[in-house]
Formats: structure tokens, sequence, C-alpha cells
């Protein structure tokens, strides 16, 4: 007798694709996997039906804390707002993207079904991915983030100092408009476009990367993630910003230290058994594509 399995669906409200996903999987579960119970939270997204007859509507707390998966409905930027929801539950996730490139999300909405069927049927595997946690004094605060944590000017038109330590020794004081901490599954997003490295995800490392420094020296450094890092970050302004995966946390005084380590738990993503980091950069990012006009080349006059 199949295990009863609970299963919680989370979308983008503001995502008109979510609709055809939900009803083809409203049509499909009449006859298949009685064990599977649905629950959806929909956020009174207005591009869904009044009703599903096999995906009751609960509210956000219910979804979250009595699923044994979470399946999201949108793009990355959903994954990440449901991985700070989840926290050290470590519910798995299944992504299903709505968005733009999707790095995080597993499947579309042509394949959703298929994937979903090889989760129901143990033909999956789990992909723990890193997280950061930041700890700040004064008063006494915890944050945690998948993708990266960024310190920033606040909108200030100077650089500001930003002195960085790794376990305990002086890595660098950076002058320059902010500084990026990513773990390997941010790599992909804000870090690589400040020119960091791709790293793949079960890499153990987190990357510390200057944001516009005023020195052409400066440039990123990989670290351990069992390192502990230390930044105090002084402006001329009277602030400097801390954002989380691209959400700002709030504004902190000029001198504030912030202490970031790998956090005692980690994000558990829902992926293919066929599943292979470098297919994903690859179809995302086009390499191997040739786009130039070969008939320009000399040899290929006849």
């Amino acid at each position: 007798m199949a295990v009863p399995v609970k299963i919680g669906i989370i979308l983008n409200p503001r995502k008109t694709q979510v609709k055809e996903p939900l009803k083809v999987l409203d049509n499909w579960l009449s006859g298949h996997h009685p064990e599977a119970t649905f629950s959806l939270c929909c956020y009174e997204s207005p591009y869904i039906e009044d009703k599903y007859e096999k995906i009751p509507k609960a509210d956000e707390n219910s979804v979250l804390n009595k699923s044994d998966l979470i399946v999201t409905l949108g793009g990355d930027g959903t994954i990440l707002r449901v991985a700070h929801q989840i926290g050290k539950a470590e519910t798995p996730i299944l992504g299903v993207n709505l968005g733009g490139l999707g790095f995080l999300t597993e499947t579309s909405p042509e394949t959703f079904l298929d994937h979903l069927k090889a989760f129901l049927d143990n033909k999956y595997i789990i992909d723990s991915r890193s997280v950061l946690q930041c700890e700040v004094d004064n008063p006494a605060e915890s944050f945690y983030a998948l993708n990266d944590l960024v310190i920033d000017k606040a909108g200030f038109s100077r650089v500001i100092e930003i002195v960085t330590s790794v376990d305990g020794r002086l890595l660098n004081s950076y002058v320059a408009d902010g500084l990026i901490l990513s773990t390997p599954t941010g790599s992909t997003g804000y870090s690589l476009s400040a020119g960091g490295p791709i790293v793949i995800p079960d890499t153990n490392v987190f990357i510390v990367n200057p944001i516009c420094p005023h020195s052409l020296t400066n440039r990123p450094v990989v670290v351990p993630e069992s390192s502990v890092i230390t930044i105090n970050a002084f402006t001329e302004h009277t602030e400097v910003n801390l954002y989380r995966d691209g959400e700002k946390i709030r504004s902190f005084p000029s001198g504030t230290k912030f202490t970031v380590n790998k956090a005692d738990f980690s994000i558990k993503l829902v992926k293919m058994e066929k599943y292979n980091f470098l297919d994903t950069i690859r179809n995302k990012l086009h390499w191997g594509e040739d786009f130039r006009n070969k008939e320009r080349w000399t040899y290929n006059i006849k």
C-alpha cells in the first residue's frame, strides 16, 4: 500500500501561466495516485479557477507546515521566497519555471506532470543547497540566504569601505560600491553579473565578490564554506544596506559588524535522477552554440 503524501502548491500570483498546470494536474488526479493529497496557496491570484476538484485551497501556514513536498509555480524568486519561509524545516521543493532563466526551477509547465509522477514513484534525487547565515549585533539578529547576501552603499554616490576578514585574518579592506557573499547556488545570479565565477552547487565553498571595487587588483575570492567571514562596513553616509537574495532586509549604521557563516541547515531541491548541473548551465546560457555567420569566413568562398 502506498504511503500517504501531502503536497502543497505555492504560486506567484502575478504569473498568468499558473492556470494551465493546475488544470492539467486537477484532471490527472482524478484517476491517479490516491495516496497523494494536495493543497493550494494561491494568494488570491486572479488567474486561477475558483475551485479545483482535487486541489483545495489552503492558507500559507497550512501549506508550508503540513506538506511533505512544496511545489512552486513561478520562477527562481518564488523558490527563494518559499525557501526563506521553510527554513530549518527542510521540506523538499520542486520548482516549476514560469519565469526567465530559472536555474533553481527543475521543470516547465510542459514536463511538470512527468516530474511529479517521478516524485510520487520515488524516482528522484534530493539536491541539498548550502545556506548563508548572517548575524548582526546591537540588536542581535540572524538572517539566512540561499543565493547571496549583499552589503551596499544605500544609494550614496560615493564608495564605501568594507573591511573583510576570514577566520580572524584580514582578507581585504575593499573600497567599493558594495560586497556580495554568494553560495554556489547564487553564483549564477548577482555575483556572476559582478564578474564572479560559476560554481557547481555541491562545491563546498562561498564566494567573496566586491561590487565595482576602486582597484584593478581586487578580484572575487573563493573561500571554504567552513569559514567565518567578518565584515565591517564604513561610509561617509549614515548607513549601509543589507540584502538577502535580492530582498532588502534593512539599513544599518556605518561601522556595523556582520558575521557570516554556513547555516546549520540546507534547502532541499527535488531533481530528477538524470539531473546534471552542467547540462543546466549549458542549456540556460546556450554554451556550445555558435551564433556566428559562418558564411563570412574565407574558407566558405566557392
